[in-house]
């Protein structure tokens, strides 16, 4: 599931990733959120927490609505900042990076103040 955390707001998106994401978490909470921010701004600047146990996606539906965000929005995205990712989503960034114009940064677990002052400057 996603939550979308209370430190969001005109600026930058924070989101907590936890479990295995649905399709539904993204075309009910984080789709519907980054789109309203791609209105309101040029570029979005994102920061992902992820929980202890997230677990990937739980379905190819949801798989592919996280790639297509990705493909839909190589240079609408300032910066992003992953907060606790395992390794295979941090391998999987960079990949990404060959297409994407902004910056992505990993950041440990337990460091999410410090990512989110750097999605924010």
């Amino acid at each position: 599931m996603f939550e979308i955390l209370p430190k969001s707001n005109e600026e930058a998106l924070a989101i907590k990733a936890s479990g295995k994401l649905s399709a539904d978490d993204y075309e009910k909470v984080l789709i519907p959120k980054l789109n309203e921010l791609f209105k309101a701004h040029k570029r979005v600047r994102l920061m992902v927490e992820f929980s202890d146990d997230f677990a990937c996606w739980s379905s190819a539906e949801a798989a592919w609505d996280d790639a297509k965000i990705g493909l839909e929005h190589p240079n609408d995205f300032e910066k992003i900042a992953l907060v606790g990712a395992p390794a295979w989503i941090k391998l999987g960034m960079k990949f990404y990076c060959l297409f994407f114009r902004g910056e992505v940064k990993a950041f440990a677990g337990d460091a999410e103040a410090e990512a989110w002052d750097w999605v924010k400057a």
